[in-house]
């Protein structure tokens, strides 16, 4: 079997890419999460695969058991949201062997983590979820796409958990566009949520979606202007019921992406001016988190080449660059060094995780931000881990968790690290 290849969000660097269409954009998300270390991604179904912890000596960051579907070849963890040190939700999806799969999702009860099974819509498959947002320990909302067998099309799927189940809630999808996607959520309460994402428009060129749930119904919101072709596959944050900021990046069609954020006050969203390094040509986010609506840290990559991670910071009237270090191998990467995504338990407290892929083995970090700069953190890896990525962070004042894959001997494993 051959080996999977960490590709470039169409885009993002180097021009457009000439890839289009639902599975292209969704290939490129996934593509730092179906990992490139080489195993047999048909290894052989069976039991339910644990991915087993080892110790960490010295180090904050603790690797935890995570439970695996029982058929699953491949599966992932892409986001992650806790409301305590003992009420942690996270979601993905999976694949099994022959590419059957479907949606993933996992509870962390303070002692253990343990699958949780969201319905599949009626007439898809090949369904992942990349986003979820608690707004209290029995009250999530996940977000990501449906792919429709008889329309051969995506949709977006929203599913929210009360607590005891998780249910399909109807999304709408924006008129003459196709694929659209929701990639990332944010909660204010059961009944206020945003979720962002994008879809092809009638020429063929990707937008920004944004919709928002108001406890009965979902209703798409107007995106503000942006260039040519835009993404809001970043994230979202929403500190209040009228407070958001969502992050991605947009490009003109030639040339390196730039980074896209976009603010909502509650009745409209206009774009806001993103900060890059001093002679970055580019450069895109991959996630943001608000502790008010004039505090936010947002994390990506830039691409000048010297200094890859990209964190910025919002005190309500501008963006500035704030320095983040690279591990200190990051030049041997065959890859870009993101820092995937963003958590800020206070404004002077924020956690960022990353991956990369040196030597052409995938690789994660962390990096954490005191008020006044960011220090690089000591990451475990599992036992018996054939390199991983880590794709999301949630922080609460009570410690942090982040959640990704791996890749083992037994196929590629989802993976959560707490500290």
């Amino acid at each position: 079997m051959g080996r999977w290849n960490l590709q470039r969000n169409p885009g993002r660097q180097g021009g457009e890419s000439k890839l289009g269409g639902r599975r292209a954009r969704a290939a490129a998300l996934l593509a730092a999460i179906t990992l490139s270390a080489g195993f047999g991604c048909l290894a052989a179904a069976g039991a339910a695969q644990a991915s087993v912890a080892s110790p960490a000596a010295g180090s904050a960051w603790k690797v935890q058991t995570t439970p695996n579907p029982a058929t699953a070849v491949i599966s992932f963890l892409k986001s992650v949201s806790c409301t305590s040190a003992s009420a942690c939700t996270a979601v993905g999806g999976y694949s099994a062997k022959g590419g059957a799969g479907g949606l993933l999702a996992e509870r962390w009860n303070g002692k253990a983590w343990s699958i949780q099974v969201p319905p599949t819509p009626t007439g898809t498959a090949g369904d992942n979820l990349y986003g979820v947002s608690c707004a209290s320990a029995s009250a999530c909302t996940a977000v990501g796409s449906e792919f429709n067998t008889k329309a051969a099309a995506d949709f977006p799927l929203a599913e929210s958990w009360n607590g005891k189940s998780w249910s399909v809630e109807t999304t709408p999808s924006p008129k003459g566009g196709t694929d659209p996607t929701l990639y990332a959520v944010s909660c204010t309460s059961a009944r206020a949520c945003t979720g962002v994402g994008d879809y092809m428009n009638k020429a063929g060129l990707p937008k920004s979606l944004i919709e928002r749930w108001n406890g009965k119904a979902w209703a798409i919101q107007g995106a503000a202007k942006a260039a040519k072709r835009n993404w809001l596959i970043g994230g979202v944050s929403c500190p209040t019921l009228t407070s958001c900021t969502a992050v991605g990046y947009q490009n003109t069609g030639t040339g390196d992406a730039t980074p896209l954020i976009e603010g909502w006050n509650g009745k409209n969203w206009t774009a806001q001016t993103a900060a890059l390094p001093k002679g970055a040509p580019g450069g895109a986010l991959d996630a943001v988190s608000c502790t008010s609506a004039t505090a936010c840290t947002a994390s990506g990559v830039n691409f000048s080449g010297t200094a890859p991670t990209l964190a910025e910071r919002w005190n309500g009237k501008v963006w500035t660059v704030q320095p983040t270090p690279n591990p200190s191998n990051f030049k041997t990467s065959l890859a870009t060094v993101d820092l995937d995504g963003v958590s800020c338990a206070s404004a002077k407290s924020c956690t960022a995780v990353g991956s990369y892929q040196p030597g052409g083995i995938d690789g994660y970090f962390a990096e954490v931000w005191n008020g006044t700069a960011w220090k690089l953190q000591t990451t475990p890896a599992p036992a018996g881990s054939m390199g991983g990525n880590l794709l999301g962070v949630s922080c609460t004042t009570q410690g942090c968790t982040a959640v990704g894959a791996y890749n083992s001997s037994a196929g590629q494993l989802t993976l959560a690290l707490a500290n």
